[in-house]
């Protein structure tokens, strides 16, 4: 009996001493499924990285398509809208009839525009027709380059005008024809702008000129005995601002009656030169004349 007892209290001493022996119930913790998480990481690297290459490839193509864009916009070589089409040569044939071709003598820094001399602006020679000087049909007539001389009436006013004038001249007229009658020409004649004046001091020192002139008694041979600018008008044109002149020239007859032309001059300065431009003549075929104005209009000036 005592030894039973002794035996029970020895076990309970036993399961008090060694409580870790006892089984412990504690939750189970989840399984990692490091499979499962690498595969999330890589599909989250091919997604990213494909995004970000699509988009790299997408900024590049519109900056290739914005560079095209602004390069198709940008500023072109066209020519302005109020400037004649240039040739290599520099000439502007794209406003020129059919066979005209620019000419030069060397003098003024010019070209004249010239019709070839074929119909309608050449008329053939009729050696039937009635002796005429003034008479332009069947007269052989063609423009002419160069041709003749024409008195520089404004610049002989400067001092030395004349003796440093320079010319060329467009002479509607046949092959044998002289000095006298003029049917139609177009002239250009320069000097040297000594002095560096512009359009309006050019124009002053004229006005100052002529006064001068005006007041002189002497002999003025085949020149006008006074010239007076009755107006002048600043404009553009052959790519110059030009001064278009109304210049009243009088003449005294023999019986000291004066009579009185109104002609009109265009000039204007460069720093090379001072320029008389005009158009003149006694023809009355509208058709010359229209000629002519062309002609003065598609002057190329250097």
């Amino acid at each position: 009996m005592e030894n039973q007892m002794n035996a029970g209290n020895q076990n309970a001493q036993q399961i008090g001493q060694n409580p870790v022996n006892q089984p412990v119930m504690t939750p189970e913790k989840p399984k990692t499924n490091y499979l499962l998480i690498g595969g999330i990481v890589l599909t989250c690297f091919v997604v990213f990285g494909f995004g970000g290459y699509y988009l790299g490839k997408q900024s590049l193509t519109y900056q290739s398509t914005l560079d095209n864009s602004q390069n198709q916009l940008g500023p072109t070589a066209t020519p302005e809208p109020n400037s004649p089409t240039m040739s290599a040569t520099n000439q502007p044939v794209s406003t020129l009839p059919s066979g005209w071709s620019y000419k030069d003598n060397g003098e003024c820094g010019v070209k004249f525009a010239i019709p070839p001399k074929t119909e309608p602006y050449y008329i053939p020679y009729d050696p039937n027709r009635q002796p005429s000087v003034t008479d332009d049909a069947g007269s052989g007539r063609f423009w002419d380059f160069p041709r003749g001389a024409f008195y520089p009436n404004i610049l002989s006013k400067f001092p030395n005008g004349y003796e440093n004038h320079k010319q060329a001249i467009a002479w509607y007229a046949n092959t044998g024809g002289g000095s006298g009658y003029v049917s139609s020409a177009v002239s250009v004649s320069c000097i040297p702008n000594r002095n560096n004046f512009n359009n309006q001091t050019m124009l002053s020192n004229l006005k100052t000129r002529l006064q001068e002139y005006n007041q002189e008694t002497g002999e003025k041979g085949m020149q006008a005995d006074s010239y007076t600018i009755q107006s002048s008008k600043e404009t553009s044109r052959w790519g110059n601002a030009v001064l278009d002149l109304t210049v009243s020239e009088y003449f005294k007859n023999s019986g000291s009656q004066l009579f009185t032309n109104s002609v009109q001059y265009t000039m204007f300065t460069t720093p090379k030169f001072i320029y008389e431009i005009k158009v003149f003549g006694e023809s009355e075929n509208s058709f010359i004349k229209e000629t002519a104005t062309k002609i003065f209009n598609n002057l190329l000036f250097k």
